[in-house]
């Protein structure tokens, strides 16, 4: 491989004012993001970022933005698409505006068979030079099953393997057949990513703030000490709180906000957190320690 990332990566979360993108303040999204902590950067691919719901124009102006305000960290590029074409415009930008990777889920929309996911990531890797992470999502797109996503993880290219279900028994699967048979590295999420750790994966995609404690897991096992790690590990247990009954990416949003990052609410049809939601956001952020742009 001719990078080799592993540990923390965290997407940027997207900032709304006014039902569109505020491009002016992606930089405080990175700022945030970093400050929270983590090893690298996504930018524009995941379902937290509200990726499914910008267009392109706005995709590329969140790629060269984080790209632009990263410091030394590595930057990974979404380029996931209904369509090929467009993927592969994506992924030639983010080339283009100096990603260090791509990111990509299977196309969305109409649930393509196996045969079209491979060809679309043939594509993709034909495009590219830069290194590719298959993010497979069930909640964004197909659920991808572990051959699958084996056969991918053998093109070229493919040197990462993000599995976002809390499916053990497939991430398990996965890290013996994928990771420790040299295929790809594989990232997890953070409900599992110590279990993940010990069972030899790479790492995981996971968003701030939750990065924070994700950070701590992480250097407690790779320094030895897996009571510390464990305990760190705890903290997902509260993340999102009850009390806020939604999905992860207004929560994640509402903890920004809460932590002084004007990224403002959801792109409707999605919905803010409820006081409620807020208020118990705000006492995980303060128990986690978590830091604050205010």
């Amino acid at each position: 491989m001719e990078q080799a990332f592993s540990g923390i990566f965290a997407p940027v979360l997207t900032p709304i004012k006014d039902g569109s993108v505020a491009t002016e303040i992606i930089s405080e999204s990175v700022k945030f993001t970093q400050a929270c902590g983590c090893h690298g950067l996504i930018a524009a691919g995941t379902g937290v970022q509200e990726t499914v719901s910008l267009t392109v124009d706005e995709r590329k102006k969140i790629i060269s933005g984080a790209i632009k305000a990263a410091d030394e960290r590595p930057v990974l590029a979404g380029v996931s698409h209904p369509s090929t074409h467009i993927t592969l415009e994506l992924a030639a930008y983010a080339e283009t505006a100096g990603a260090d990777g791509i990111l990509a889920m299977p196309p969305w929309g109409l649930s393509p068979g196996n045969d079209a996911v491979i060809s679309y990531y043939e594509s993709l890797v034909e495009a590219t030079d830069l290194p590719i992470l298959l993010y497979n999502n069930p909640t964004v797109t197909v659920d991808l099953s572990t051959e699958t996503m084996r056969r991918i993880a053998r093109l070229e290219n493919v040197e990462y393997v993000k599995e976002t279900s809390r499916n053990w028994k497939k991430l398990a699967w996965l890290i013996e057949h994928v990771d420790n048979a040299g295929l790809a590295s594989v990232f997890g999420t953070m409900d599992v990513l110590l279990p993940v750790m010990e069972a030899g994966g790479h790492g995981a995609v996971i968003p701030a703030p939750a990065s924070t404690p994700a950070m701590r897991v992480y250097e407690a096992f790779q320094n030895g000490d897996r009571e510390a790690a464990g305990e760190a590990q705890r903290a997902f247990v509260d993340f999102p709180p009850d009390e806020v009954n939604t999905s992860l990416m207004p929560a994640v949003k509402a903890a920004a906000n809460l932590s002084g990052v004007p990224l403002g609410p959801p792109r409707p049809p999605y919905q803010p957190v409820s006081d409620e939601g807020q208020t118990a956001i705000q006492q995980w952020l303060e128990r986690e320690d978590v830091p604050s742009l205010e």
